[in-house]
This record gives C-alpha cells, structure tokens and sequence, in this order.
C-alpha cells in the first residue's frame, strides 16, 4: 500500500526488484562513461590539426594572373574552381557539395578567381593573360546569378622591388563589398562594388610613388605602403567607401634608400595581420592593435586555445627541445600559425604536408583550409581542430646514435660523429681528412602516427620526383635517393620513412649516400617496423655508378673500361663489365667538354682552366698544361687539337695543337671572325675547322700553316663540316650544303634547303642527310647535291637539334613534333614512329640490332629497327644527358642525376 501511494505521488520506489536493475543501469552507465572517473576538471587544449575533407584544386594555376586562387572560404561555403569552368560550392564542414556554378555558354572561357563576399559569390572569367575580365555576382545560398560585369585589371606583372605598383591581389572581397585594382602602375586606381548589385559604391587614386600590398578581412581591406621618405605604413581601408579607417606607421630596421624592402601583407577573416618588410614581422589584432614585432625566426610554441591561424609556414623551433633554429626548413611538416591576442605569442600545430607545399586558404570556427600543391595531386583540405587534456608526446632519436662509425666504414673508415648545435635533430658525420665528403643525418619529422609520417613522406617524394633527379636503382617503398642540383654544386640524398620517422641523408659524395643509406634504413625498421623486411635486391646485368655531378659528355669505352667525366670535374675509369672502380682523378673544375681516349691516356679538360693527360691503366697525370679549353678535344697523328679563349668571354678564339705526349704547344691559328661556338676540327692529312663567320679554313697539320679558306656562308653564319674519305660535306646557317675535295678544297657541288641548319649533316652510302631548325630532313644525292627526298616534321619542341641514323635501309630521326620516325632511305616515305614524352633528349643511335634512343623525361628505349617495336625501356631517374655508347653487349648512358649506366643490350637484338 505505501509503495502505491508513494508511487501515486510521484515518488520512485525502489524494491528489491529495481535495486538490481538499478545497479545494472550504473554498471552499464560506468562502463559506457569512463571518463566520469577522472578529473573533469582538468582545461582541454588543441593537440593536433586532423584532417576532415579534401577536394581538388587542379585549377589552381589558371588564376595566378589576378594574384588570387581559385577557391574561397567563408563560414557558409568552401568554392572551389574546376579545369572545366565550373565553380563547385562545399559545406565547410563536411566538405559535401551543394551546389555547382556552371560556365557561362554565351561567353566560355577559363575562371580566374573565386571570392566570397557575404552572401555572394563571385566569379572572374577570361583570358589568363588579358586585361580584360568578366566579374560574376551569384547568390552564395543558391547559387542564381545577381549581376555581371566586365572589369579592367592591369596586365604587366610588377616585381618587388617596383615603386609606384601594386603586388597584392587584384580583387578582394569582404562582406561588405569588392575591391577592385584596375590599375597596378601610377596612377593605382581603384574601385569599390556593391557585392549584391556589382555598382560601383566608390573610387579612388593613391597617392604617388608608393609600393602597395593588400589583404581582405571579412570587413575590411588592408593595404601595406612604403612611399618615398621610407614611410611603412598599415592602413584599414573601408570596402564600401575606400575611406580610411585607422592607419600605423612601422618603423622597419631593414629599409634601403633605394626603394625600401620587399613588403608582403598576410590577413585572415577576423582581422588579425601580418605585416612583413625586409626581416622584420609586425603582427597585428582586428583594429590595428599592434600584438608582437620580430624578425623571421620568432619563437612559435604549443596554443593554449583556439585563435584563427594566420598563415602556413615552416615552425623553426623544436617543440621538445624549445631552441630556436636558424634554418627555417626545418623541421619538414607545415605548421599552422596563429598569434595570440593578449600576449602577441606565436603559437601553432603541424599538419602531415610538408611547409613548401603549402599555403592557408582560410580558417572557419574550429576548421583550416590548407591548399597543398602536391605535384599531380593539388587539393584543398579541411583540418579539424581536435582538442585533448594534454598533446601526445613524441620520443625524437638522437640522431647522431642512429649509425655508427663501423656504419660509415662502408664509404671509409675514421668518421666521428657531431650533433648540431642550433637545435635541429642533426648529425654531421665528420670524415678523418679535409678533402672528404661529409655525411649528414637529419630527423626531419616524428609523428604521432605511422599513417601521418607516410602521408608527409609520400607528399615530399612526390615534390622531389617532380623537380628533382632520383635514383631508380635503389628505389623501394619508404625509401627515395635524389640528386640536389645547387649554384655551387651537387649533393645527393636520401629520404627514409619507417614507422612514425622521416629521416633524410644527405652528403656531397652520392657514393657514401647509396651505401650509407640502407643501413640506416635497416636500423630505423629495426627500432620501429620489428620484423619488417626491407625488399630483397632485384639481380639483373648490367649496372649503374654514382658519381658526383650530372654526366653531360658521352663515355668511352675501350679495352674492357669506360671513362666517364662528370660536371664536379671527376674522371671515372670503370670496369666495364661491373662498373667496379679502376681509379679516379679530379681536375679541380667541372668537365663540360667531351674527353677523348688516345695513346694510352685519357685527355680531359677542367674549368679551372686545365688541361690533363692522365694514364689510363692508373690515373696518374702524365702532363697537365694550363689552358682554357672551349669545346671537345681531338687527337690524331700524336697532336691534341683545343680551341681556347683570351680572355674566356671573349669572342674570338685560338685553335691550339699540343704534343699528346709531352703537352708541348706546337702551333697556334686564330681565325680572324668570331668563334662563339668551336666545333672540333677534323684532323688527318689536311685540317680542316668551320667557323662562326660563314668560312672554312684548311691547315697544314704540321705547323698550322693556312692552305686555304673558303667562304660557304655569309657573314655571321655557322659553319658544320663532316668528313667521309676524301670528300668534306659542309652546311652553312643560311641553308647552304656544299661538297669539296677535302685536299685540294675544289668545290664538287654546291645546293641549298629552304631552312636554316645548325646541325651537322649526315653521310651514309650514296646520301647526305641534312636536317634544318623546323625539323624537316633532306636527302640529298652525295655525289650531285641533287636532292632526293624532303620528310617534314615540324613542331615546338624548345631547343629542337637535328640528329638521324642509319641502319637497314632506313634512316631514323626525331623531330620537334616529339615522335621518333623510320625514314625509307630511297623514297622517305615513314615505315613507323614512336611518341617520345617531351620529345627526344639523346640519340638516335642505330647499334647492336637496335635503335637506341631516349626522351626527355628521362626514359632510355631499345627498339626494332625494323618494326618499332619497343625491346626493352630503362627510366633513368633524370634526364639521359649523353649519347647513348653501345659495346660489349651493353648500352652506356650517363644521366642528369649523376649516374652512369650500363643495360644490357635487350633480347632479339643481333
């Protein structure tokens, strides 16, 4: 009775009944909500950027002409252009689409920016590079169309360092209006639009003699000036009126008289800035309220709270170790910067893309949009702020325990290790002697997950593929050697992911990089992948070398060895079957010029200004004279011919011919034209040499003495000349091609093609082939001139030269249509062809059954002479830099990334 009247008043009994199913219901309730047994009291900070969504931005580069992209972010929508002309609208928060602008059909062209402004959206439409544009208004929530109009922006691109232009973006929306820079140079005019009607609400011209930068906020617009008198000055400008609403002067500690300091201006939506002149940074609130100053390596910590990032830059202070860096591209990931509003403190978190792949976009309550310009995959991505009571710590190696001497033995013994002092997680490997290479070991990134450190090693991969020269060789997942072309010269380098680490390894020498590297990957698994395997080494003939710098000039090969010359001004003398080190000289310059084989030395020429004569079963110098060598050396009859230059800019030139044994000089003939470009002289019972100003001279071997001369060209025209028994073929710039008695110098025939001729012709049977600067090859008869055949294959490949083979009745020649053709030797009529990806790079060279060619991105084809048939294709990892050398049942090919391979000849070959 007391429990239904107690019930009736609405009060819980509990029998004995609802005192079990009141403890399972708090069993349940604990178990589902542990978190109700700690601390509830403990602050939540952020701890890590997440990343939510991604589209992609594969028409970023159309926009760049407006000093704008092709996206905008607001809180109501993320827009984004499309290569299709389209304009796609995404909720920011969940990155679904909601609606697509299509392309106007009355008026197609490309979109040229994207802006959000308040419930607008607007679009820009034209030509890249044309003045004029047309600005579209739609409604942000539908998407219908408000207003159209077309608008001027200036067309010359201005630099930094111009007074009286303007470098910032040409358009800039807020949500109260648009601001348009219809002129970049004195006088800059600029206007303001309505952005629900695009009328102008205003106009104005600045002031003179200023250099302008801008930035929009959601409510304003922010222009950085430096005028005459080295006045910096911040200014807020209203978007709808163009008045002023509050300007500061900054004083800047890096202000030339000579125009003051490159300026750059960064602003997000709630009104925080950036100001930059020269080094020193300004940092700004909403309202002008001045928050910091320093220079470029600012302190950046850890955020105590949400505040709106203002840019996307590289973090130069190690969070666990707190020291600042010097060097600002370390460590690799981006990290997304903000500034505190009270105390002015930099604060950021990273994001798995690496800092020069990225710029902030935008940023929206607790999200960033980050626009990575990762190489074949551009995108805009949504990262979420997530929140924590403390941020996951991350045990970094040191990295000077990460390999031992015995490690760097591999390459030569005595290395010591030296950790940096500036803070980074570095080690530098410190070789016994002066002369050796240094080998530097760099903890470029740990990251709180394996899957974050892959997605930033594979978007540093896919940078370094696309820009730089790698090494297929030792290519493995996780692991990617590389080639780092510098003004000063070479390095190599390797970087490694394993687990949550991204290493990098780099050094001067690429020898101790490829062998040093797979240990340390060995033991970075080790400590972070147990049990992981690196991939067994794929066994196959043939080999490759590394040296130190690009191999531009083409190896020799002969009596077992081939002698390499590579651009850091290293002879190579190699086993030719293994690729094993016979020896190794270096000149003291770069090598650009060929080297030659003769007389049991190999004669090469440095740019220090020398030329050497060294043994060829030692490497030890026989001789070496001072001397500056301008193009490829011949040696005939005991005589080294070279032409030099005094001094080396000067235009003339002096064909020199040395004892091939001792270097003694022996004579001496300067033609009395220009020489821009020696071409190397054809030696034998008379010598004969082209020249720059349309003659041929022909010498006395023996003592220099001018036989005769011959004017083939006019005045300022190239002379080429090839020699086939007692005939010499010569083509003139104009389009000249001439037969004479190479020793009586009677002229047999002279024609002409309709083009010009910067190559040499080609002789083969009864037929000269000649090739002009459009790519068409001639056949001519080489006893008449008479003219058998014409094959066009004009194109636009740059810096097109004509080269062609013969082999089996035909004749194979690239054109600058990028294709590789099979000429009919007798009719010109094409039996087959063959794309080559950005055209031919080297060859071709007709050998060993095969025709052997390779294109400019790098890829080394053996092919059918008969059919086209591809036999086998080898990816170099650079650009295959000489003339493919076919001997000893393998194919030589030196390559833009330092390596020198040896393939094999491919199967079905003769």
């Amino acid at each position: 009775m007391r429990d239904r009247t107690e019930a009736r008043q609405g009060r819980e009994v509990l029998t004995p009944r609802r005192y079990r199913s009141a403890a399972l219901l708090l069993v349940v309730i604990l178990a589902a909500c542990p978190a109700a047994a700690v601390d509830t009291t403990l602050a939540r900070v952020p701890v890590e950027w997440r990343a939510s969504w991604s589209v992609p931005a594969d028409a970023e580069n159309g926009v760049e002409f407006l000093g704008t992209a092709g996206h905008a972010v607001s809180d109501r929508a993320v827009a984004v252009a499309t290569r299709q002309g389209t304009v796609r609208v995404h909720d920011p928060r969940t990155g679904t689409l909601q609606r697509t602008i299509p392309a106007d059909p009355a008026r197609p062209a490309p979109v040229t920016g994207v802006w959000i402004a308040g419930g607008t959206l607007a679009v820009a439409r034209g030509e890249p590079d044309g003045t004029q544009q047309t600005l579209y208004g739609h409604d942000l929530g539908t998407g219908a169309p408000l207003w159209r109009r077309t608008i001027t922006t200036g067309h010359r691109q201005p630099r930094l360092g111009d007074t009286g232009f303007y470098h910032g973006p040409r358009i800039m929306a807020t949500e109260r209006g648009i601001v348009v820079f219809e002129r970049l140079d004195e006088p800059l005019d600029i206007q303001a639009l309505d952005a629900r009607t695009g009328t102008t609400t205003a106009r104005v011209t600045y002031p003179r003699g200023c250099r302008l930068t801008g930035a929009a906020t959601t409510r304003s617009v922010l222009l950085l000036s430096y005028c005459q008198g080295n006045a910096l000055r911040l200014a807020s400008m209203d978007p709808r009126t163009l008045r002023q609403v509050w300007t500061r002067l900054l004083p800047s500690t890096a202000s030339p008289k000579d125009g003051g300091p490159p300026i750059r201006l960064t602003a997000n939506a709630e009104g925080y800035a950036r100001a930059r002149a020269g080094e020193d940074d300004f940092f700004f609130g909403p309202g002008g309220r001045v928050l910091s100053t320093g220079s470029k390596t600012a302190k950046v910590t850890d955020p105590d709270r949400w505040n709106p990032p203002l840019y996307a830059g590289s973090f130069t202070v190690a969070n666990d170790q707190g020291r600042t860096l010097q060097d600002s591209t370390w460590p690799l990931p981006a990290y997304l910067i903000s500034v505190d509003p009270g105390t002015g403190r930099l604060a950021g978190l990273p994001v798995d893309l690496p800092a020069h792949l990225v710029s902030l976009a935008g940023a929206s309550q607790d999200l960033a949009f980050v626009l990575s310009h990762v190489p074949g995959d551009e995108r805009l991505t949504a990262y979420r702020l997530i929140y924590g009571t403390a941020r996951p710590k991350t045990a970094w190696p040191d990295a000077c325990g990460l390999l031992t001497g015995r490690d760097l033995s591999a390459f030569a013994d005595g290395y010591r290790a030296v950790p940096a002092t500036d803070g980074a997680a570095r080690c530098d490997w410190i070789p016994p002697r002066d002369d050796g290479a240094v080998v530097t070991l760099s903890v470029e990134w740990v990251s709180s997950s394996h899957a974050s450190a892959r997605r930033l090693y594979t978007a540093e991969t896919a940078a370094i593929r696309a820009t730089g020269d790698i090494d297929p060789t030792t290519e493995a997942p996780g692991f990617l050697s590389f080639t780092v072309h510098e003004t000063n010269g070479s390095y190599g380098a390797t970087i490694i992911n394993a687990g949550p680490v991204v290493v990098r390894l780099t050094s001067s020498s690429r020898q101790a990089v490829r062998l040093v590297s797979p240990l340390l990957r060995d033991r970075l698994l080790a400590r972070y992948e147990p049990g992981a395997r690196p991939p067994a080494a794929v066994r196959e003939r043939g080999w490759s070398f590394p040296t130190d710098a690009a191999v531009r000039t083409a190896p020799v090969v002969t009596g077992g060895v081939v002698y390499a010359t590579s651009r850091d001004g290293t002879v190579s003398a190699l086993d030719a079957a293994t690729g094993a080190v016979r020896w190794r000289y270096r000149t003291g310059g770069p090598v650009v010029d060929d080297h030659v084989v003769a007389h049991g030395a190999v004669y090469a020429a440095g740019g220090t200004g020398r030329v050497v004569a060294l043994d060829t079963a030692t490497g030890r110098p026989r001789w070496s004279r001072k001397i500056i060598v301008m193009g490829d050396l011949v040696v005939a009859a005991g005589r080294l011919y070279l032409w030099t230059r005094r001094p080396a800019w000067s235009l003339k030139a002096e064909l020199v011919v040395l004892d091939a044994a001792s270097g003694r000089r022996l004579w001496g003939f300067e033609p009395a034209g220009d020489m821009l470009a020696p071409e190397p002289v054809l030696a034998g019972d008379v010598v004969l040499t082209g020249s720059d100003h349309g003659m041929m001279y022909a010498l006395d071997p023996a003592t220099g003495t001018r036989r005769r001369h011959h004017r083939l060209g006019a005045e300022h025209d190239r002379v080429l000349l090839l020699r086939a028994g007692a005939t010499v073929y010569a083509t003139s710039g104009d389009g000249g091609v001439h037969a004479l008695d190479a020793v009586s110098g009677e002229v047999r025939w002279r024609t002409r093609i309709d083009g010009a001729i910067s190559s040499r012709p080609m002789v083969a049977g009864r037929t000269v082939y000649v090739g002009d600067d459009e790519g068409t090859t001639h056949a001519l008869d080489a006893a008449t001139g008479a003219r058998l055949w014409d094959f066009p294959a004009k194109g636009d490949q740059p810096l097109f030269t004509w080269s062609a083979a013969v082999a089996d009745g035909l004749v194979f020649t690239a054109g600058p249509d990028r294709t590789l053709y099979a000429l009919d030797t007798a009719t010109g009529m094409m039996r087959w062809r063959l794309p080559l990806p950005g055209g031919r790079d080297a060859g071709p060279v007709a050998a060993a059954g095969s025709v052997h060619v390779s294109d400019r991105e790098g890829t080394l084809y053996a092919l059918d002479p008969a059919t086209g048939t591809v036999r086998s294709t080898f990816r170099t990892g650079g650009t295959a830099a000489t003339v493919p050398v076919v001997a000893g049942g393998f194919v030589y090919v030196g390559s833009s990334n330092g390596n020198l391979y040896a393939r094999p000849t491919p199967p079905g070959a003769s």
